[in-house]
């Protein structure tokens, strides 16, 4: 009772100093799953409050999570005492360990380019916040090859723009499994990053806006696309600039739009005028014709884009609360039957209170993740920055392919819970077969700490992939 008691005084004291708005942590994205899964659901049930872009600012959430207080108070308390860690002035937010055994080198979805190889991760996160308007965070991730950092920046600022220089991660879109856009499929890249704590009106306006430094790829055009002329290409490390906003409409709809231009590096020179007309017009900019190259120099071209609209709608239907959402997806202008893709899913929270089921299905056309200027495409270390699936097929094929996802949630107890996500990958170039995945995690709360950690758990993942080879991964964690 006095843990209970003290944990709501800190927390009303948090909740003072978040009303003077200063800057906020961010909260764990693809490492933290319980409590991610806790905070789609505050989401889905929440009114005006549909947050397209992650990771989730500590100080939103928590502002969200008093909408609730009285018409999910299972979910208030919950959620209060998981998220308690990042709404102090400083604190270390959580460790996990993972042993791992695993058979065919297979990338892992949304796991920033480890594989079922990868057999030790160590991962963890901390931050101090200096005052209202200045703070650290470090998270990162080590496994037996390299260490990978998710959440390393320092930020500064206020409630309306705030300032991250560092490892910081961004996910454009309100699907949880996979974002056509930009992931945690690949690396975290270094970037500055300028976005709000608080939403702007009473529309809920919220934005994001980076500019980043990519790995570096294998070759970028340097000289002519004129027909007939040999093409010369040369390594180098493009820019990444990406923008996103989204406004409620209504109570219960959210829009929102997003932007990737991928431009520069190696040979290719950018002006401030060059990025100008790539942003305002990228119909004449980027999508440089045949005709177009006899006329101008390759070095014209800005680079890449990609974009997106999207939508979230939550409601209820007879007190069985659901949410509807979905993404086109855009290269370059609109239009087109070739470089599009389209994505929709559904989310009920809350089946007879234990259990969640999401549903996510999404298509694309020849060439998604492909540019003439870059040999690697829309690619960061290798590996596609946007949906998962991107990564399975030829390195240069771009064939178009559908993909669905099913996840289910079920708490099995107070202590326990199973998280199920079944997947299904159909490339519609016939030199693939279809894949089917399933990734199983069971997690057990200790009713005491054992060596610090709070809770263990194991997971399944395994299936057959697009070669039609089976391919399967066991592991144990301890989160501390």
């Amino acid at each position: 009772m006095l843990k209970k008691i003290s944990l709501l005084v800190g927390l009303a004291i948090s909740a003072n100093a978040m009303a003077k708005g200063g800057v906020s942590p961010y909260l764990p994205l693809n490492q933290a799953p319980e409590l991610e899964h806790q905070i789609q659901r505050l989401l889905a049930v929440s009114k005006n409050t549909h947050i397209m872009s992650k990771p989730y600012k500590a100080h939103d959430i928590y502002r969200v999570l008093q909408t609730v207080r009285h018409s999910y108070p299972e979910l208030y308390q919950t959620l209060s005492y998981q998220i308690s860690p990042y709404v102090q002035s400083d604190a270390g937010t959580f460790a996990k360990v993972t042993l791992a055994a695993g058979t065919k080198d297979k990338t892992l979805p949304n796991q920033r380019g480890q594989t079922t190889k990868t057999n030790l991760i160590v991962e963890g996160g901390a931050y101090a916040n200096f005052g209202r308007y200045f703070g650290v965070s470090v998270a990162g991730i080590a496994n037996e090859d390299e260490i990978l950092p998710t959440q390393s920046f320092v930020y500064l600022g206020y409630k309306y723009a705030q300032l991250d220089i560092g490892y910081r991660e961004h996910w454009y879109s309100p699907f949880n499994d996979s974002a056509m856009l930009l992931s945690t499929q690949a690396k975290t890249t270094p970037s500055i990053t300028l976005s709000n704590v608080d939403p702007i009106t009473s529309f809920n306006i919220r934005y994001d806006m980076f500019i980043s430094k990519m790995t570096e790829q294998s070759g970028i055009l340097e000289s002519t696309k004129q027909k007939g002329v040999t093409r010369q290409y040369k390594p180098g490390k493009p820019f990444l600039f990406g923008l996103h906003t989204s406004f409620a409409a209504t109570d219960n709809l959210t829009i929102g739009l997003s932007r990737l231009m991928q431009f520069g590096g190696g040979p290719r020179s950018v002006t401030l005028k060059d990025f100008a007309e790539g942003f305002f017009t990228p119909g004449s900019k980027d999508n440089i014709t045949r005709l177009d190259a006899e006329e101008v120099d390759a070095n014209f071209e800005l680079g890449d884009q990609i974009g997106s609209i999207t939508f979230a709608y939550n409601n209820s239907i007879y007190a069985l609360p659901y949410e509807l959402y979905g993404e086109v997806a855009l290269e370059d202008t609109l239009g087109g039957s070739r470089n599009n893709a389209y994505s929709f899913g559904i989310y009920l929270p809350f089946i007879a209170n234990n259990h969640s089921i999401r549903i996510e299905h999404s298509n694309w056309q020849t060439g998604w993740y492909r540019n003439s200027l870059y040999l690697d495409g829309n690619r960061n270390s290798g590996n596609v920055i946007g949906h998962w699936a991107g990564d399975e097929h030829d390195y240069n094929d771009y064939t178009p392919a559908k993909s669905m996802s099913v996840n289910w949630h079920w708490q099995l107890s107070k202590i326990e819970s199973l998280n199920t996500t079944i997947r299904m990958l159909k490339n519609k170039n016939e030199a693939y077969k279809t894949s089917y995945e399933l990734q199983t995690a069971y997690t057990r709360k200790l009713s005491k700490p054992i060596m610090g950690a709070k809770s263990w758990g194991a997971e399944l993942y395994q299936g057959k992939d697009v070669y039609g080879e089976t391919f399967a991964r066991l592991g144990l964690f301890a989160n501390f």
